[in-house]
């Protein structure tokens, strides 16, 4: 007998061997406290907090006739009124669906094995494991086809869907983990906490903008900008600076292969022409080689991953983060360059890139949030800027979805007058625009770009 059998507290010879039995037996005492529930007390919320939406592909209920009995409790109880049977029958009349059901008869039997409301969330509980031990076996039967119709060139984009799924599923978001309480549950700790100087939670290298953004585990943070505005080289350099610092670091490149990205890294450490580096040969000078070599030992022992992979869904990131969580115990930061490039998990071909980018964006906030990273996305802006005077970015210039807009925590646009004015005073200059903030003031900073060396630099920053 299962744990699950003796929670029920139901003699064994009552019960099929199978779990489902089990499932429905809970699921009856369920709905039968339900509709036995008294103006002093309503299991329902109760029991809403914990089970699936209904609505949802997954549903926790095993019998389809229990989830359109729930389904109708449910309406009644968002329109106040009583969810007695004689009600519940008048409300599945009304939708047609009572005959489905079993008719009052049915009812009746339902309301007859309710469990004591006090007992309701207990029961609910067992319901939902049963849901999700099926929910895993399905998973599981789903990975075995995969494998046994993927070829060997697949094998990878085969087991990252698969640990998807897993990781989606091991993410259960029933019950409120104690996210619903009193505001004053708490509030001591809370303040006890401000006697401690919180530190950011990643650095980006460039003093002004640490002071002014302050970045904290779960944040997003988007960096969007025009072609050719420095959005690679400011990222790569946040992710170098970062990991420089002791803390891990994790880059997703999208846009630029394992040699590009080497080359930048080498060329921005080291101070050594990217052109060199990018020609190879005799570009490369002794001096060059010099510089590298001082570099090189610092380079290595750096706590920075980089993931080439050309595919790269919120699965897979959701699945990195949680890699170097157990390697390292520490939730990194990590840079996505770029979003729009990103596919989702579900790989619907039917979607529109507003679609795509916005569920993408929504299922990055939730991993910054379940994993603590922080999240840098790089993305590109429409071209609303080159009509404007000034050619200054706004926020209302992101790309394919206002969503990023909606989740990020921070924004940051790139702008340099040099661009489109080559013969500027501001030559070498790049404009930060920090558009959006929630963890502090909105602003523009303003950093000198050394493209030669694939790096932004503070403006007072001493040659290094």
């Amino acid at each position: 007998m299962s744990v699950f059998d003796e929670a029920l507290d139901i003699p064994a010879q009552q019960l099929d061997e199978s779990p489902d039995a089990v499932s429905v037996s809970a699921e009856t005492a369920v709905l039968g406290a339900c509709m036995m529930a008294t103006g002093g007390y309503d299991p329902i919320p109760g029991a809403a907090q914990i089970l699936s939406d209904s609505d949802s592909d997954d549903s926790d209920w095993y019998r389809p006739n229990h989830e359109t009995i729930w389904r109708a409790i449910l309406a009644l109880h968002a329109r106040s009124k009583p969810t007695g049977v004689p009600m519940v029958e008048a409300e599945l009349r009304r939708s047609g669906d009572l005959k489905r059901v079993g008719g009052f008869v049915e009812l009746s039997l339902i309301a007859a094995q309710a469990c004591t409301s006090v007992e309701v969330e207990h029961y609910a509980e067992i319901v939902h494991g049963y849901a999700r031990l099926r929910r895993y076996q399905q998973t599981l039967v789903r990975g075995m086809q995969t494998a046994r119709q993927s070829d060997p060139a697949s094998v990878t984009d085969a087991i990252a869907t698969h640990q998807a799924e897993l990781e989606h599923l091991a993410a259960d978001q029933s019950g409120d983990d104690g996210l619903f309480c009193r505001f004053g549950d708490g509030l001591q700790e809370h303040l006890d906490g401000l006697e401690t100087t919180v530190e950011a939670a990643a650095v980006t290298g460039l003093t002004d903008l640490d002071q002014a953004l302050k970045m904290r585990p779960g944040n997003v943070i988007v960096v969007a900008g025009r072609p050719a505005m420095g959005k690679s080289a400011m990222t790569l350099g946040v992710a170098l600076a970062n990991a420089s610092s002791g803390r891990t670091t994790l880059v997703h490149s999208l846009e630029m292969g394992r040699q590009e990205v080497t080359n930048r890294v080498l060329s921005s450490k080291s101070r050594v022409a990217l052109h060199h580096l990018m020609e190879g040969g005799s570009a490369v000078t002794d001096d060059d080689w010099t510089r590298i070599a001082r570099r090189l030992t610092d380079l290595e022992a750096l706590p920075l991953w980089m993931d080439y992979t050309p595919r790269v869904t919120p699965g897979l990131v959701r699945t990195r983060i949680k890699s170097l969580i157990r390697q390292t115990g520490q939730a990194p930061l990590v840079v996505i360059d770029y979003v729009q490039l990103m596919y989702t998990d579900q790989r619907n071909s039917r979607q529109s890139p507003y679609e795509r980018v916005s569920e993408v964006s929504r299922e990055l906030k939730i991993i910054a949030e379940e994993t603590g990273a922080v999240i840098i996305c790089c993305a590109q802006l429409n071209r609303g800027s080159e009509h404007r005077e000034g050619k200054r970015p706004q926020t209302s210039d992101l790309r394919d979805s206002g969503q990023l807009e909606q989740d990020a925590s921070g924004i940051i646009l790139l702008h340099r007058e040099d661009a489109y004015d080559p013969e500027s005073s501001r030559a070498g200059e790049s404009d930060l625009i920090l558009s959006k903030n929630r963890n502090g003031p909105t602003c523009t900073i303003t950093v000198a770009h050394q493209f030669h060396y694939s790096r932004l630099r503070d403006m007072t920053a001493e040659a290094e």
